[in-house]
C-alpha cells in the first residue's frame, strides 16, 4: 500500500453551464469563491464531458471510459462497484469514503459498499412540487422545504472530512442548479429577472437545420407557453442556483483553510454536463452536441499550487479526470481506464490538448420525429428524445452524426452560436468527410496505453504491440 499525502474532495453540481462562472468570463454573476479556487489551481478552457446526460456522463468520469464503451446511456443507469473505478481504487489504498448528494453512479443496493459515510439524496426534476409545471418553471423554494439540500449537503460534507482520522475522498454531488429553476431566499432575489438578457439563440435559429428531436422537445415541453418574462424568471432563478453553489464551496475553502487541510487535499470542481437555458428556446437537456450542454467546467486545485492560476485552452475529455487524480494521489490507475493523466503536464503548465475529442448520447428507444398529439412533458423523457448521436470536436470545427436524425457540422471560428448547420453544404463535404472519419476512428478505438513510439494493449498478457492509428495506411492495415 502507498503512503497517503493527499485527500481528495470533489465538488459536482449538476447541470452547470461553465459559461454562467464569472472565472468563464460570464459578466453578469459573481461566482467569487469558484473564481477564487480557478485563480489559486488549474482551470480547463475547452473539457467536454462524454455524454450530455447525468448517469452515463458520471459513469465515464468515475470509471474512465467512454459512453459506447460502458453502454450505459440512459439518465437512470448505474455500474457495479465491481467495475474499476476511481473511488474504489482510493478505498482499497486505505482511504476513507464519503458521498452527499445524488448518486447517479453505482448501483444503489451496493452503495454502502463504497461509501463509508452517505447521504445519497436525487430529486429528480423537483418532481411533485406543486410549482413544477413546465420545463421552465421558476419559483422561490421555502429555506425548510425538504428540496433545498445545498447547504445541508455543505454542512455534512464539512463534518465528514472534520472527522475523518484518515485521508479521505469526500464527494459532494449537488442539485443545483439543475431544474426546476427554484432556490430559496435570498438566492431568488439577488439577480433582477428585469435586467437579464435573453440569450441570442433564444430565437433565432433556423429549425429546420436542426435535428428533428429540438422541435420536438419544444412542442412536448409547451415552450410556445413560456413568455420572455417567463425565460427571463428562469435564468434569474438559476444565477441563484449558481450562488448558492458558490457560497457553499466558499464555506468548504473556508473549513480547508481554517482546519490546515488545505495544505494537503486535491480539489476537483467539475460539472457533469450543461443546460440548455432557453439556447433554441429550449430548456433541461438532451441528446443533443452543443457548447452549452457539453462543454463543462473543470478546475483542479493542488496542494503544493501546481500549475497555480494557470488556464489551458487546448481541448480536453472528461474520461481524462480519473487517470489524473489518480496519478497525482499516487494510487494505481485501473488499465481498464483509457483517459491520460494530466498531470506531468499541469506540472510543468504545458496543457497542449487533445487533437480532438468526442462525446455521445442517446439508445433504449429511437428519435420521436413528430410531435404527439396531447403528450406533455416536464423533462425531456421518451419518447421524444432518445435517439443515438455522436458528436466529434476537432480544430474550430464539431460534427454530429445521428442514427435516425438530421445531422449537423458547426464552425465554432464564424460560428460560436452553433447557429448555421454546414452539413449538407458542397464545399464543406471535405470538412464533413474528415471528421466523420475521424469520429468512426475514435469510435473504433481498442483501449491502448501511450508507451511512446509504440502502444500496448495491456488487456491481456500477450506480448501484441500495435502501431499509432496516424501511422497506420489504408489498404496495409
Amino acid at each position: 500500500m502507498n503512503i497517503i499525502k493527499y485527500n481528495l474532495l470533489i465538488i459536482t453540481p449538476d447541470q452547470l453551464r461553465g459559461d454562467y462562472l464569472s472565472c468563464y468570463g460570464n459578466k453578469k454573476i459573481e461566482t467569487k469563491n469558484i473564481d477564487c479556487l480557478s485563480k489559486e489551481g488549474v482551470t480547463f478552457d475547452n473539457c467536454y464531458c462524454a455524454s450530455p446526460l447525468c448517469g452515463p456522463s458520471r459513469i465515464s468520469f468515475a470509471t474512465s471510459t467512454y459512453f459506447s464503451e460502458h453502454n450505459h446511456r440512459n439518465y437512470w443507469s448505474t455500474i457495479s462497484p465491481d467495475v474499476p473505478n476511481l473511488v474504489t481504487s482510493m478505498k482499497k489504498e486505505g482511504y476513507k469514503t464519503g458521498m452527499f448528494g445524488k448518486n447517479h453512479l453505482f448501483t444503489y443496493e451496493r452503495l454502502n459498499e463504497v461509501w463509508d459515510s452517505l447521504d445519497e439524496i436525487c430529486l429528480g426534476n423537483y418532481d411533485g412540487h406543486p410549482d413544477y409545471k413546465h420545463s421552465f418553471s421558476s419559483f422561490t423554494l421555502d429555506s425548510d422545504h425538504p428540496f433545498n439540500i445545498t447547504g445541508k449537503l455543505t454542512t455534512e460534507t464539512i463534518s465528514f472530512m472534520e472527522k475523518s482520522t484518515k485521508p479521505f475522498i469526500a464527494w459532494v454531488n449537488y442539485q443545483d442548479p439543475h431544474p426546476a429553476f427554484t432556490c430559496p431566499t435570498p438566492y431568488d432575489s439577488i439577480f433582477d429577472p428585469k435586467q437579464i438578457e435573453l440569450p441570442v439563440k433564444y430565437k433565432t435559429y433556423s429549425k429546420d437545420g436542426q435535428p428533428a428531436r429540438n422541435e420536438v422537445w419544444r412542442v412536448h415541453s409547451e415552450m410556445n407557453l413560456c413568455s420572455d418574462d417567463d425565460m427571463k424568471n428562469a435564468i434569474a432563478h438559476y444565477m441563484g442556483q449558481i450562488r448558492y453553489v458558490d457560497d457553499s464551496v466558499g464555506r468548504m475553502l473556508e473549513y480547508l483553510k481554517e482546519s490546515g487541510k488545505d495544505k494537503n487535499t486535491i480539489i476537483l470542481f467539475f460539472s457533469d454536463h450543461g443546460e440548455l437555458l432557453g439556447d433554441y428556446n429550449m430548456t433541461h437537456k438532451l441528446p443533443v452536441f452543443y457548447d452549452c450542454l457539453t462543454k463543462i467546467p473543470v478546475i483542479i486545485k493542488h496542494p503544493e499550487d501546481l500549475g497555480r492560476g494557470e488556464r489551458f485552452a487546448g481541448l480536453a475529455e472528461e474520461v481524462d479526470l480519473a487517470p489524473t487524480l489518480l496519478d497525482m494521489l499516487d494510487v494505481n490507475i485501473p488499465p481498464t481506464m483509457v483517459g491520460k493523466s494530466w498531470f506531468e503536464e499541469i506540472k510543468a503548465s504545458n496543457y497542449k490538448g487533445k487533437k480532438n475529442i468526442i462525446c455521445e448520447a442517446g439508445g433504449g428507444a429511437p428519435t420521436c420525429k413528430v410531435p404527439i398529439d396531447g403528450l406533455k412533458l416536464v423533462a425531456p423523457f421518451p419518447p421524444t428524445s432518445f435517439g443515438c448521436g455522436a458528436m466529434i470536436r476537432e480544430g474550430d470545427y464539431k460534427l454530429t452524426i445521428y442514427a435516425d436524425d438530421r445531422c449537423e457540422l458547426y464552425d465554432l471560428k464564424e460560428d460560436p452560436n452553433e447557429l448555421n448547420n454546414l452539413y449538407g453544404i458542397s464545399q464543406y463535404q471535405d470538412v464533413k468527410n474528415e471528421l466523420t472519419l475521424s469520429l468512426m476512428k475514435r469510435l473504433l478505438s481498442v483501449k491502448v496505453r501511450d508507451v511512446g513510439i509504440e502502444w500496448q494493449y495491456e488487456s491481456y498478457m500477450h506480448d501484441v504491440r500495435f502501431e499509432p492509428l496516424e501511422n497506420c495506411v489504408l489498404g496495409k492495415i
